[in-house]
C-alpha cells in the first residue's frame, strides 16, 4: 500500500518550478537543461515504469526530436546552445517551461487495466477510510464468484476441481491505497494470472478467463440502458447462474463502486459495478423464471462458500443464494433457519432462492 508515487510527482513538479523560477541558483544554462531532463525522466519513470522499455536514452531521444522540430534552423543541438544566454538564465528557463509543459502533457499516467492481467479498483464512499477487511473481502468474493461461474455446474456442493482452484489463485502484484483527501479514498489491487503449477491446466485457465468475461459482461449490461434481450447469453440456466454470481461482486461495506479490467479479459477500459446494479440483475432473473415470495423455516443441509449459498429443505435440497455479509454468520449445518426471499422456478434447471433475510433459529439473532 503506497502513496509514494503521488509524493514523488509533487516533489518533482515543485523542484522543477523552483528551478525555473530562479535558474541561476542551480547552475549554468547547460546544468539547468540537464537537471530538467533528469527530473522529466524521473517523472516519466514514476508514472510509467515501462515508459523507456529498457532504453534509458528514450526520453533524451524524444527531447532531441522535439528540439529539431521546434528549432529546425539548429538541428541536433541542445537547448543551451540554441538559446541566447543571459545573466539570470531567464531565457533558457522560459524555453524549458515550454518543454516541461509539452512533455508533462504527453506523460500519461499508467493505466493499470492495460498493463496487468487483472486489476480491481475500489472507490469508497466519501468520508470512508479504506479498511483491509473491505478490499480483501471484496477480492475473496470476486475470486469465489469467478470460480463458481467457471465450474459451469450447479448440482453438487463441495470444492471446485483443483485446476479451477489453481487458476483462480491470482498472484497479488501490488496494492495501492489512496487515502481520502477531499476526494473518495481508493484501493487498487493489481493481480497476475493464477500461479502456474508444474503441469498447467489450460482447460481450467480458459474456463476461469471465460467466467470473468461473463461476469464483467453482466456489469457492462447493468451499466447500460439496454433491455435484457441485449445480453449475449442465450442459455437461460447459464444466464441465471452468471447473474447470481455477478450480484456477489456488487460492492458493499462502504464501497461506492468497483472497477474490474485487465489484459486477461481484454478490458483496458474497466467495467463498473455499483450497488444500484442489483435491481438490474434481479430483472434478469425475473425475465427467465417465474417467481414468488419465499418465507419458510427449514433445516440448513449444506453451505457452499464458493457459490455463496446454503442448502435447505431435506427433500428438495433447495439452493438459497445469500449476500456475503449474511453468509458470514451462517456457519453451521443441521440447524433450523428462517429464510425469506424470492423463489425462482426456471423452466429448466433447479428452483433457487435469492435471500433477503435469514435467521438461524438456534442463534436467536438476525444475520
Amino acid at each position: 500500500m503506497s502513496t509514494l508515487r503521488d509524493t514523488i510527482i509533487r516533489w518533482i513538479d515543485k523542484r522543477t518550478t523552483d528551478m525555473l523560477a530562479a535558474p541561476r541558483i542551480w547552475g549554468s544554462d547547460e546544468a539547468i537543461e540537464m537537471q530538467v531532463l533528469l527530473l522529466l525522466q524521473f517523472r516519466a519513470l514514476t508514472l510509467r515504469p515501462d515508459f523507456d522499455h529498457g532504453d534509458p536514452g528514450a526520453l533524451v531521444d524524444a527531447y532531441m526530436e522535439y528540439l529539431t522540430r521546434t528549432y529546425p534552423q539548429c538541428p541536433h543541438q541542445p537547448l543551451h546552445q540554441i538559446v541566447e544566454a543571459d545573466r539570470l538564465g531567464f531565457n533558457i528557463a522560459n524555453e524549458l517551461r515550454k518543454v516541461v509543459q509539452t512533455f508533462t502533457r504527453s506523460m500519461l499516467e499508467e493505466n493499470p487495466f492495460q498493463h496487468n492481467d487483472l486489476a480491481i479498483r475500489l472507490v469508497f464512499e466519501k468520508g470512508r477510510t479504506p479498511t483491509t477487511a473491505a478490499f480483501t473481502g471484496y477480492y475473496e468474493e470476486f475470486r469465489r464468484a469467478a470460480r463458481a461461474v467457471a465450474r459451469r455446474v450447479d448440482k453438487a456442493v463441495g470444492r471446485a476441481p483443483k485446476g479451477i482452484e489453481e487458476a483462480t489463485d491470482f498472484a497479488l502484484s501490488d496494492v495501492r491505497v489512496t487515502p481520502k483527501n477531499g476526494a473518495p479514498a481508493e484501493a487498487l489491487l493489481l493481480l497476475g494470472a493464477g500461479v502456474p503449477s508444474e503441469s498447467r491446466d489450460w482447460v481450467a485457465e480458459n474456463a476461469v478467463r471465460s467466467a470473468i468475461v461473463d461476469l464483467v459482461t453482466m456489469g457492462e449490461w447493468a451499466t447500460s440502458d439496454a433491455d435484457v434481450s441485449a445480453l449475449p447469453v442465450d442459455d437461460m440456466e447459464q444466464r441465471s447462474r452468471t447473474t447470481v454470481q455477478a450480484m456477489r461482486i456488487i460492492p458493499r461495506r462502504g464501497i461506492m463502486k468497483a472497477e474490474i479490467g485487465g489484459t486477461l479479459i481484454g478490458r483496458a477500459k474497466p467495467v463498473e459495478f455499483r450497488p444500484e446494479h442489483e435491481r438490474r440483475f434481479l430483472t434478469v432473473l425475473g425475465s427467465s423464471a417465474p417467481s414468488e415470495m419465499y418465507d419458510e423455516t427449514e433445516e440448513i443441509r449444506g453451505i457452499d462458500l464458493d457459490r455463496g449459498l446454503v442448502i435447505v429443505n431435506r427433500k428438495m435440497r433447495l439452493p438459497c443464494y445469500v449476500r456475503p455479509e449474511q453468509l458470514q454468520e451462517v456457519t453451521e449445518v443441521g440447524i433450523q433457519a428462517h429464510v425469506m426471499g424470492t423463489l425462482y422456478k426456471p423452466l429448466t434447471g433447479r428452483p433457487f432462492v435469492i435471500v433477503s433475510h435469514i435467521v438461524p433459529v438456534n442463534a436467536g439473532s438476525s444475520v
